[in-house]
């Protein structure tokens, strides 16, 4: 078998099925399963948990379709430093040796039978397919997966619940201080009754490198018991749920906070990284002292006789406030929040303030639960 293909797209591909690749493993999840079939060739890595495939085009192809496992870091090293071009490869079948012909050269190492890299799990006919802008999807994982929980000990807080019903779809995670849900109310979701799927985070983290934004087209969502699958014209991916209840995340959004704040969503941020660097570093605490047209961030750390302090220009609708939050907190939503402007609305010190993105897209819900801590 022979086939050619560009240098950079090939390592591309390689790249991003080896973005799966890592921790502790079988030796043969180093690997990647090189599928060749028409004229196109199929990538695919796993870690075990989470298996993921790229197709991509050839530029020609002579012989039989073809399967082998390829070292990914023996194949992507020197297409690395190979400048643009074409590469022919040709498969000896007899020993199982893969050689690289390009313009000034040639390359050659062992590669192993197909039949050897792990088989997919089988998913069944079964199962919930919904279909949504890729551009959507990346936005309901990119606005709460900051929000997961690194502890352990309720596991299915550590990834992203996925919350499908007839009128809307719902990305939100939580760790208990934080909350963020993202709800897309006008896209044909064609169920007629609640889904309830919870991804881990890797999974969701890998989902984020290989998808973009500014992707058009769809991806299709696959739902099984214990199993889902992502899939674009170019892509698949697919992952063990995490098992278990979610809570309900509805009971924690308060519906009477009375007290609204408007901002500058980058001057915020801006201002609280500033003077988060004068917190106290084990709690991280900024002190907020609202008033009508203006905010005033508060930072001292009396172990090191530390203080910061600046003022932001706002809109309030109180005489005045004091609240507390994490810088940690504020950062990170902050960052992800896809407005100039945001709004945070608040009650008393008992109830999550909640803050919003102002304007945005029509149907798209943002919303960030965000827990006040004692003034200090």
């Amino acid at each position: 078998m022979k086939l050619t293909i560009l240098s950079d797209l090939l390592r591309d591909h390689l790249q991003l099925v080896a973005k799966v690749i890592g921790g502790k493993g079988l030796a043969i999840m180093e690997f990647a399963l090189v599928e060749v079939k028409g004229e196109k060739m199929s990538l695919t890595a796993t870690d075990g948990e989470t298996r993921i495939c790229s197709h991509v085009d050839l530029s020609s192809k002579e012989g039989e379709d073809m399967s082998f496992c390829v070292r990914v870091r023996q194949l992507v090293e020197p297409l690395r430093e190979i400048p643009n071009q074409m590469i022919q490869f040709e498969l000896n079948t007899e020993d199982y040796e893969l050689h690289g012909k390009y313009n000034n050269g040639f390359f050659s190492f062992p590669v192993i039978k197909g039949e050897d890299f792990p088989d997919v799990q089988s998913l069944g006919d079964e199962g919930l397919k919904v279909k949504m802008p890729i551009a959507n999807f990346y936005e309901g994982l990119d606005n709460t997966v900051y929000a997961t929980t690194v502890d352990d000990v309720r596991p299915i807080m550590t990834g992203v619940h996925v919350d499908i019903r007839p009128e809307h779809i719902t990305f939100v995670a939580t760790n208990g201080f934080l909350l963020s849900y993202y709800r897309h109310s006008m896209l044909e979701l064609n169920v007629s009754e609640q889904h309830r799927y919870t991804l881990h985070k890797k999974p969701v983290q890998l989902l984020l490198q290989v998808l973009s934004k500014s992707d058009d087209g769809d991806i299709e969502l696959e739902f099984h018991p214990n199993f889902a699958l992502f899939k674009t014209e170019t892509l698949e991916l697919q992952c063990r749920l995490l098992e278990g209840k979610y809570p309900n995340y509805e009971t924690v959004i308060p519906k009477d906070n009375d007290k609204l704040l408007e901002a500058d969503r980058l001057q915020l941020l801006a201002a609280t990284r500033r003077v988060a660097v004068f917190a106290n570093k084990a709690m991280g605490l900024i002190n907020f002292d609202f008033s009508p047209s203006e905010l005033i961030l508060k930072a001292t750390d009396q172990d090191f006789s530390t203080k910061a302090e600046e003022a932001v220009p706002v809109s309030f609708s109180a005489p005045e406030a004091r609240f507390s939050f994490r810088a940690e907190h504020l950062i990170q939503l902050l960052t992800v929040m896809p407005s100039e402007t945001i709004s945070m609305r608040i009650g008393d010190a008992s109830r999550a303030a909640l803050v919003t993105p102002i304007g945005g897209e029509a149907g798209v819900e943002i919303v960030v639960a965000v827990m006040p801590l004692v003034y200090g």
